[in-house]
């Protein structure tokens, strides 16, 4: 055949294919079908060429295979059809009219085996293709609103896959150009409203923005409007309605919107055929809105309907169906909520397998995929609360955080997933004590509460969530503003809980736990008859089959009990024993709940045998109580107080028969509950307590072992409850209330000659703040070469905690959520997260070999001086009501003791007492105190009035004779019995006088030791002609300070501060000569110097100047602090550098300091073993002597000791007869108070007294 014949042939298969693609759409017979086909391939294949001439062929070609697809279901067809398709779009010319039309087709087969296969490529290039046909399509064609509809609905289809938001932006601005092309009779417009309001409804799902929502509503009622009934798409866009207004009520709680959205939902799937595709999603659907609905208001029989509609959902949609793993998702909601409605494990254990079944089905990327983990974790959290199981504490822990990590920021989901993180997180802390857990809880649920709008359904339960963390967290530090924000945020949570709400009644609990908790803390009755009341009140809204019942009876039952023990009403009593046995009735199989209920009678049943003797009942009570402690897991952080409750029982029922097997069981229960280590550490400190005070009423019962180690255990616990991340004040609170136990341990240690230990409590004791900035200035040089990422990691938590270790974090207290008092303080939270990372960085270090001792207290050969730096004895003085002794430290042999008969606690109290009125008599007020000072910035501005604790112009010049007599006692009874065990009590000494260093303890910190002697015999003793006197805080510091003077062996360079005239406050003309007599000492030596006065005398300029030198003299206004010691200060230039400032600088290169200020040794009358005073801070910034003055001195004073001071000092140093770890300043400071005593008059004790040295 002539090539020239071709064309003609092909034009006339092609015309014979069209009769027979007429002929099959009339006989619909498939071999018509076949035959068609074949001609047009065979017209295809006669064409010279393809080009826009074969552009028809090529689409009959493909719109035909399509056909053939449809019939046998064979993707072959639908591949050779897409690719005809592509061909004939490919060949048809630019400007073409059928172009439009063939890219429409084309995008349609695309987006069918997009549909069937799942290949996003398909997808992708269908929304290039109706893309194409929107842009090719003139405005006014009747196509160009098939088109934009097409291109709109890919798009949202696009999204769906990939969760771009472009996607979904665009599809909005497309569909929505759709619609307001469209007339209303035009038949298509309801199907393009419903497009439109599907993707706005996922626009809002996508960023939250309430008003996508509404449009979403307004478009899919509209849609719903236009299409009549009847009509065969009406069923799914009543369903899509429903669906928008069941997402309006979840943000905004508006019950309407629920009620419509079942009502519409109910229609839908009543109006759709059993069979027909869209019925199963119509269910899944429909069940939602009923379970939310019962949510909303408790009605079991929406739960019951949801139930039945969700699992007939699930049954009719075939297994590989793209909505299997939402119906699976939903239905596992239902069951879980019907598990917690009923307690029926059975549900529970349905619902997680299908929660995971949907999690296994649904791909990676899904955008339901966070949904649905957040869903399983739901569930395995309920699991866990039914069966205590770990594993699925730890499994729900991980799918929520996945959740929480997939979900988008801006998502409307995203509170509701934090909150469900946070709660779990809530129950581990509970479950294992590491607070690290509650740390992260609190942070997700207040960044849920910030991300939750007002009204929003959600918020009540957030708000719950986090006054729950709140409460634990107040629970394990004792904070007690975490427990004020607790009830604010629960009571704000019972307010927009709406009556009828299933979970009103554990909110009301809620609130009543927290209350109770405040009562415990401050004893206000008002708070405990209100926790009663939300627990009555919380029962009567609960069925008696709810599993929560038991929950409140038991504590309805607690707060009874302690209702009873305040007010000693047996009804109480009665009523508690009554409501627990009632919980217990209702729990017939084994529960966790059921310990709190076993644990909770036992209590009831103890206070009974207190008040009415009948034996059986405590028998009853340890029983039960044994019981809750064997049942326990060994690792449940709630066995410290069960074994607490259990020893009290015990300790009952020893008091009653005096066995020694009873007295073994009680001690047995008390150091368990001590050394669990998962309790919280107050609970195990009064563990402790409680073991202490048995052995030691109970002596013939006790071995001296049995009390050392009892006693051992309150020392050992006091680093927790001083824990590093309170605030500095709380601290100091802390530190108020242990100096009697402490005291009480040395006594006992040094009653049975364990001089060793006294010595290590006695320091572990002391300065325990001190201790705790210290050991984070500890040098990492070992534990840098062993473990280099370690030792950097705890590098870096250490610099964050040394910024704020010494703050007290009042002022950053910030409101938070728009919530009437509800605050944050972020400070803080910072603090106190770097503290728990100090923890566990120690944790882990102290995991590593050769490092299992890490920065743990030290044992005594590690405290003590090496004798090469120990310049002479060094007395620790304890004080308790037993018994008062001196522990000696002499040239590096074993500590000895010396009694101290005469002296007593009360006489030392007295002492203290009679002391601060001789100075209040004559114009010292006690110790020159600041009243109601407040508190300042470092760099701010000074307070308006004067302080009455300066250097002062003139004294009164009376006889001290109260001050001598005070001198006498405490030559008498302490430092004359200390010096004659010395052999030290005689004038006869080498040329060189001993040197000696005091360490007292309680009142005596403030007593001056150094100054004791008989002045009422002019021959007689005085302490500063036998020996040099020095204090020190702690051993520690001491060690410290000797083992750092060696390194200062250059010549010193000294930075001289004076403030002769500091604004707001009196004068002092003395510091200006002060200066002068300083400057020529230091010029006749030639020591390098810089200056610092008047205005220049910034805080600022001062801490750099005193990173720059070697000595420091300060030479202005001081004062202690009564009400914040750490608001002692340095009155310098328009500020005051207080010891809190101290606590947070560090001078490498400091050796001396000379305090010219009044009050820099005073300390904290409330916590004397924590030596908060001036002088200590400057032992801690890193000076190895100081000195410091207990009181104000006299301004015309301060010249003469400095003068003397400084003479001596530079003498010493010159002579190069300084020994190893000494300084010179102790000796220096001896003849410099000589020469002012001598020039005074020693009857003068005001004047020459208050000159203290500390350090070496």
């Amino acid at each position: 055949m002539s090539p020239d014949a071709l064309p003609g042939l092909s034009i006339a298969f092609h015309a014979l294919s069209d009769a027979q693609w007429n002929l099959y759409m009339t006989t619909r017979n498939p071999a018509d079908l076949d035959a068609t086909i074949d001609t047009t391939q065979t017209a295809i294949d006669l064409a010279v060429e393809l080009g826009p001439s074969s552009a028809e062929l090529l689409f009959d070609l493909g719109r035909r295979l399509r056909t053939r697809f449809v019939l046998n279901n064979s993707y072959d067809e639908l591949d050779r059809a897409v690719a005809a398709l592509r061909d004939a779009v490919t060949y048809t010319a630019d400007g073409d009219p059928e172009q439009p039309l063939r890219l429409t087709f084309l995008g349609n087969r695309l987006h069918e085996r997009y549909k069937r296969l799942g290949r996003l490529e398909d997808l992708d290039d269908a929304v290039t293709m109706f893309c194409l046909a929107v842009e090719g399509t003139q405005d006014g064609d009747p196509n160009k609103l098939v088109a934009l509809s097409n291109y709109g609905a890919s798009l949202h289809e696009r999204f769906e896959r990939i969760d771009d938001p472009e996607d979904i932006t665009c599809s909005i601005g497309v569909l929505k150009m759709a619609v307001e092309c469209s007339l209303d009779r035009d038949p298509d417009k309801p199907s393009r409203l419903n497009n439109l309001g599907n993707s706005y409804a996922r626009c809002f799902e996508r960023n939250g923005n309430l008003g996508d929502l509404e449009q979403a509503i307004w478009a899919h009622h509209s849609a719903v409007q236009l299409t009549p009934d009847g009509h065969s798409d009406k069923p799914s866009r009543l369903n899509n309605l429903g669906n928008s207004l069941l997402t309006r009520f979840e943000q905004t709680g508006r019950v309407e919107d629920l009620e419509q959205a079942v009502v519409a939902q109910r229609n839908a799937v009543e109006l759709t055929p059993d069979g027909h595709p869209d019925k199963p999603s119509q269910l899944n659907n429909l069940g939602n809105s009923l379970l939310t609905r019962f949510e909303q208001t408790g009605r079991v029989e929406d739960l019951e309907q949801a139930i039945v509609v969700q699992r007939n959902a699930v049954k009719l949609t075939p297994a590989g169906h793209p909505d299997k793993p939402s119906q699976l998702s939903n239905l596992g909601n239902s069951l879980l909520r019907r598990s917690e409605q009923t307690g029926r494990l059975d549900d529970l254990e349905q619902a997680i397998v299908a929660q995971r079944n949907a999690i296994e089905l649904t791909p990676d990327g899904h955008p339901d995929k966070p949904s649905r983990l957040n869903n399983l974790g739901t569930s395995l959290l309920t699991r866990f609360e039914q069966t205590g199981s770990v594993e699925d504490l730890e499994r729900a822990i991980v799918a929520q955080l996945s959740a929480v990590e997939l979900t988008p920021d801006g998502h409307p989901d995203k509170p509701s997933r934090l909150s469900n993180l946070g709660g779990s997180l809530t129950r581990r802390f509970e479950r294992t004590g590491e607070l690290q857990d509650l740390e992260q809880a609190i942070v997700a649920l207040r960044r849920a509460v910030e991300l939750t709008p007002e009204g929003h359904p959600d918020k009540p339960s957030q708000l719950n969530n986090l006054g729950t963390s709140l409460t634990r967290r107040f629970e394990r530090t004792g904070e007690l503003r975490d427990l004020e924000q607790a009830i604010v945020a629960r009571r704000r949570a019972i307010e927009l809980t709406p009556e009828g709400h299933p979970d009103k009644p554990s909110r009301l609990s809620n609130l009543g736990n927290s209350l109770s908790r405040l009562f415990e803390k401050l004893e206000e009755r008002g708070s405990l008859e209100e926790s009663i009341a939300c627990y009555e009140k919380a029962i009567e809204l609960t069925a008696d089959d709810h599993p929560q019942k038991l929950s409140h009876l038991v504590h309805l039952g607690q707060k009874l009990r302690t209702r009873f023990e305040f007010l000693h009403n047996p009804a109480d009593l009665a009523t508690a024993i009554s409501a627990i046995e009632h919980a217990i009735e209702l729990q017939p199989h084994e529960h966790p709940d059921l310990y709190h209920a076993y644990d909770s009678l036992a209590a009831c049943l103890s206070r009974r045998f207190d008040h009415f003797k009948d034996v059986s009942d405590i028998e009853k009570a340890v029983a039960l109580a044994s019981k809750v402690a064997n049942l326990l897991p060994k690792d449940d952080p709630e066995l410290a107080a069960t074994l607490i409750n259990l020893g009290l029982m015990q300790e009952r029922q020893f008091n009653r028969s005096l066995s020694r097997s009873d007295f073994d069981a009680a001690i047995e229960s008390f150091k368990r509950a001590t050394l669990h280590t998962h309790g919280t550490p107050s609970v195990r400190f009064k563990a402790a307590l409680n073991h202490v005070d048995m052995v030691s009423r109970h002596l013939t019962f006790s071995t001296v072992e049995s009390l050392l180690t009892a006693h051992s255990q309150v020392i050992d616990i006091l680093p927790e409850v001083m824990w590093l991340g309170h605030d500095i004040q709380r601290r100091f609170e802390e530190s108020s209330r242990l100096g009697r136990l402490v005291s009480t341990a040395v006594s006992v240690a040094i009653s049975a000659d364990a001089l060793r230990r006294a010595v290590e409590w006695l320091e572990a004791g002391r300065a325990i703040i001190w201790a705790q900035i210290s050991s984070l200035r500890t040098p990492l040089d070992e534990l840098q070469a062993a473990f280099p990422d370690l030792a950097e990691s705890l590098r870096g938590i250490q610099t964050r905690l040394q910024r704020s270790v010494h703050g007290t974090f009042a002022h950053d207290v910030r409101t938070f959520g728009d919530i009437p008092g509800m605050t944050i303080n972020p400070a803080a939270d910072d603090h106190r997260q770097a503290a728990i990372d100090y923890d566990s960085g120690l944790k882990r270090i102290r995991a590593s070999p050769g490092f299992e001792d890490f920065l743990l207290p030290k044992k005594y050969d590690a405290l003590v001086l090496p004798s090469e730096l120990q310049s002479g004895p060094i007395v620790f003085i304890n004080v308790h009501p037993d018994r008062c002794d001196a522990i000696v430290l002499a040239g590096g042999g074993a500590p000895t003791v010396v009694p101290l008969p005469d002296l007593t606690s009360d006489r030392a109290h007295l002492m203290l007492v009679n002391w601060k009125k001789g100075l209040a008599d004559h114009g010292i007020r006690e110790t020159g105190i600041v009243q109601d000072e407040p508190p300042e910035s470092d760099l701010g501005g000074m307070p308006s009035t004067e302080p009455t604790s300066h250097r002062s112009s003139a004294w009164a010049d009376d006889d001290y004779d109260i001050c001598a007599h005070v001198l006498e006692c405490a030559w008498e009874w302490i430092v004359g019995p200390i010096l004659r065990s010395l052999d030290l009590a005689s004038l006869e000494h080498d040329d060189i006088m001993p040197h000696i260093t005091w360490c007292a303890t309680g009142p005596l910190t403030q007593v001056p030791l150094h100054a004791a002697g008989k002045y009422s015999d002019p021959t007689g003793p005085r302490a500063f002609n036998l020996v040099v006197s020095s204090y020190t805080p702690s051993l520690t510091a001491l060690k410290r300070c000797a083992e750092g003077a060696g390194k200062h062996l250059n010549r010193p360079s000294l930075l001289l501060v004076t403030q002769p005239n500091t604004p707001g406050l009196s004068r002092l003309p003395g510091t200006e000569a002060e200066a002068r007599v300083l400057r020529g000492a230091l010029e006749d030596e030639r020591i390098e110097s810089s200056a610092l006065d008047h205005a220049s005398a910034t805080v600022t300029a001062v801490r750099d100047g005193m990173k720059q030198h070697t000595w420091v003299h300060l030479a202005c206004h001081g004062s202690q602090n009564r009400k914040d010691a750490t608001q002692s200060a340095f009155h310098l230039y328009r500020g005051r550098l207080t010891l809190a400032a101290l606590m947070g600088t560090v001078a490498d290169k400091a050796e001396l300091a000379f305090l010219s200020a009044c009050q820099t040794a005073s300390g904290d009358i409330n916590t004397p073993e924590e030596s908060a005073h001036l002088a200590a801070g400057m032992l801690a910034v890193g000076y190895k002597g100081v000195v410091a003055t207990m009181w104000s001195i006299m301004d015309q004073d301060a010249p003469v000791v400095v003068k003397a001071y400084y003479k001596r000092l530079l003498a010493v140093r010159g002579s190069g007869k300084l020994g190893k770890g000494e300084t010179g300043a102790a000796y220096a400071l001896h003849e410099a108070t000589k020469a002012l005593r001598e020039k005074v008059g020693e009857d003068k004790f005001t004047r020459w007294v208050p000159f203290v040295h500390f350090g070496v």
